[in-house]
């Protein structure tokens, strides 16, 4: 467990991460796990209980989700949340 009394963006800017990256590549990880699965934008968003703009704004990292929206998208496409963070 990392354990540190840094800022959690001083911590990521030194792994060179910055959070605007990590949303991009859960969006883009949401966003391949949906069509791999055959999903449309509309499908995922009704069963996860969203509005399809509030499923677009994640899909584009224009808005941070929950981690229960997480759960209930990876639920919609039936993946598992890990899913979403490959590559991070």
């Amino acid at each position: 467990m990392l354990v540190s009394s840094q800022p959690l963006e001083e911590l990521l800017a030194k792994l060179r991460i910055m959070p605007a990256s990590i949303g991009e590549s859960v969006g883009r990880n949401i966003v391949s796990a949906r069509v791999t699965a055959g999903k449309s934008l509309q499908d995922v968003a009704a069963h996860a209980g969203l509005q399809l703009d509030d499923l677009m704004a994640i899909e584009a990292a224009t808005r941070r989700p929950s981690g229960t929206e997480l759960v209930k998208i990876a639920e919609a496409i039936n993946v598992f949340v890990d899913r979403f963070f490959i590559g991070i």
